[in-house]
């Protein structure tokens, strides 16, 4: 029983943390695991990483202190609340995918509903606000404006749409999806992984927010859906392109959650303890930024069915107008219960 309750508090966990605004940090506060889980991941160190791989000799001592060693890093709740994050991530990535190609715009208004209210909860965790703040609060949002003003239009089109499809690009056709993800962009998701991971262990910070801020959520999403949708063709000996890309993009930003819960951390923890209120002043810029991102009305076209968003622009007074400012409304609530909730 104890380890299906694990489960259930991993899967609500990775919920929340696959929502941009939702902090996974706080969500294992309310359900009163949070100690226990940063006291566990703070035990995770180069030490484990060579006891385990010691252990992979299997050789007797080295099995032991193997053994010894997941003991001490509360390795079985580790892995239940993982296991249980995981799966809330392979079961609801599809849904946001559809939700992005099906009802592009309300979807995107529920997001901004829910990082515009999530500025309010570290804006409270400030002790003051001066020039210092202000400063490095600027400096991270014109980091965040200039990624995304200068995301190019093949960047653009790999947000949130299947792998495979044809995009033009002026007046020239180029097949999008089939290629594998540049150096740049590998790089890209290794480092947004680091610090998402480091941002979803703290209370009141999303670390799905800082992916979408930096440009890579969407793609993961549909890495990770093209990825799921290609098993059976490499089941049956079909091993195609947009696999391997998917591969390589889930493996890097793996591999840079690994990076960040054994570096990032402790240095975010370390900025957290020394500079405070810039760390902090610092990740509201970046959740201000990121709303540019957000914004729900595009300038689009239709290539074999699918939406390719081109240019921000106003919207018109409509139907679809209503809809994406009741989802808006609806994003600012549910962020605004969840803090009620929290306190």
């Amino acid at each position: 029983m104890d380890s299906l309750r694990l489960f259930i508090n991993g899967f609500l966990i990775g919920i929340a943390n696959i929502i941009p605004g939702m902090s996974g940090g706080t969500l294992a506060l309310v359900l009163g695991i949070y100690e226990r889980l940063i006291s566990a991941l703070r035990r995770i160190g180069l030490s484990t990483v060579k006891k385990l791989l010691g252990g992979a000799t299997l050789r007797k001592n080295a099995l032991e202190d193997a053994k010894a060693e997941l003991r001490r890093i509360d390795f079985g709740f580790l892995s239940l609340l993982g296991i249980g994050a995981i799966a809330a991530v392979l079961l609801t990535s599809k849904l946001i995918v559809y939700l992005l190609n099906h009802h592009h715009d309300a979807t995107y208004g529920f997001f901004s509903g829910l990082i515009l209210i999530s500025i309010l909860i570290p804006m409270r965790m400030l002790k003051a606000f001066g020039w210092k703040e202000l400063l490095v609060l600027l400096i991270a949002v014109a980091l965040i404006l200039s990624l995304s003003i200068g995301t190019t239009e093949k960047q653009l089109d790999r947000v949130a749409y299947k792998s495979g499809i044809e995009t033009t690009t002026g007046s020239e056709v180029s097949e999008r999806g089939t290629a594998l993800p540049t150096s740049w962009e590998l790089v890209l998701f290794f480092g947004s992984g680091a610090l998402a991971i480091s941002a979803m262990i703290l209370p009141g910070i999303s670390g799905s927010f800082l992916m979408l801020a930096l440009g890579v959520y969407f793609p993961l999403l549909t890495a990770i859906n093209t990825m799921l949708e290609s098993i059976p063709e490499l089941l049956n000996g079909i091993l195609e392109a947009s696999f391997l890309g998917s591969l390589l993009i889930i493996s890097f930003t793996t591999v840079g959650c690994l990076f960040g819960l054994l570096a990032f951390t402790r240095l975010l923890n370390y900025l957290l303890e020394r500079y405070r209120n810039l760390t902090i002043a610092f990740l509201i810029g970046l959740m201000v930024g990121s709303l540019y991102g957000l914004w729900p009305f595009r300038e689009f076209t239709l290539i074999d069915g699918e939406r390719i968003d081109t240019a921000h622009i106003l919207p018109h007074f409509d139907m679809n107008l209503l809809i994406t400012l009741a989802a808006f409304l609806v994003g600012c609530g549910v962020i605004y219960l969840f803090t009620r909730l929290e306190n």
